[in-house]
């Protein structure tokens, strides 16, 4: 049966199904790959084996998990004050705020992760790339992978936000962050359509900077305006910023870089962003 945008469960179980994760994958490695922004960047060799080794074991903790979390979101959901039937205010209009409210807990989820020093111990993996590519973007610990699903998971079922909408910006976040990522530049006007709104790579690169004062800040991860409302915006990757350090300052040493050691950074580290 075909698809079409007038059929709203269709289009939501299709992209809820994440067939769209890993075609927007390699498009977005292949234009860093021929049109690189930084003529310095090499999205290959061991950088590359490490953070998609860790994509595969967080996917892999995530699978054992999601019996368990669905029941326990269903349930949550099920007594939601917030729970709406999509035939009262229409099915996309449901769509629309589930992402918003999904994207304003992200934001907050993800600012945590930086003030408490417990959730930074596990982000700071993130953090600890020494370049900044495609592949950055599923460079995260297997525990912080399991921590966020269930904070949003949980989080998205108390504000009234379907198993399927949760999984749809799901899809949604990880592509927007996949370019926000990428080593490439978005073209002039295309970027001022949509840099106010949505997350891009000249918003996005400032926050993984080495500096703590702009690691401190550009938190959104789909839309740009929650920093803008709660006064987290920083700078932008401009040329007026010039180039930018990425990492933590303590752990750029080869060694640091190892998988074995980055499994282990949650136990090196001791302070927020160090």
């Amino acid at each position: 049966m075909v698809t079409t945008l007038s059929d709203g469960v269709g289009v939501l179980n299709a992209l809820a199904s994440g067939g769209a994760i890993g075609p927007s994958l390699l498009l977005v490695a292949l234009w860093e790959l021929f049109l690189p922004e930084r003529d310095h960047a090499r999205p290959f060799g061991w950088r590359w084996t490490n953070n998609f080794s860790l994509f595969a074991m967080s996917i892999a903790c995530t699978a054992l998990l999601t019996p368990g979390l669905a029941f326990v979101t269903n349930n949550v959901l099920e007594r939601s004050p917030l729970r709406w039937q999509p035939a009262e205010f229409g099915f996309w209009l449901h769509l629309i705020y589930a992402c918003l409210a999904l994207d304003a807990l992200n934001y907050l989820l993800h600012r945590a992760m930086h003030k408490i020093p417990i959730l930074w111990r596990l982000h700071s993996l993130h953090h600890s790339d020494v370049s900044l590519d495609v592949s950055t973007t599923v460079r995260h610990h297997p525990l912080e992978a399991i921590v966020t699903a269930v904070l949003i998971g949980v989080g998205g079922a108390l504000f009234g936000c379907s198993t399927s909408e949760v999984a749809v910006y799901a899809v949604l976040e990880i592509v927007v962050q996949l370019v926000g990522h990428a080593d490439v530049r978005l073209p002039r006007f295309l970027e001022a359509i949509v840099g106010g709104t949505l997350v891009t790579p000249k918003f996005h690169r400032i926050h993984h900077s080495s500096e703590k004062i702009e690691t401190d800040s550009n938190y959104g991860q789909v839309f740009a305006f929650w920093d803008a409302l709660l006064g987290t915006r920083g700078g932008l990757a401009d040329e007026r910023r010039g180039a930018i350090e990425y990492g933590l300052k303590k752990f750029r040493d080869a060694r640091s870089q190892r998988l074995d050691q980055l499994l282990l950074l949650p136990a090196r580290i001791f302070s927020p962003i160090e």
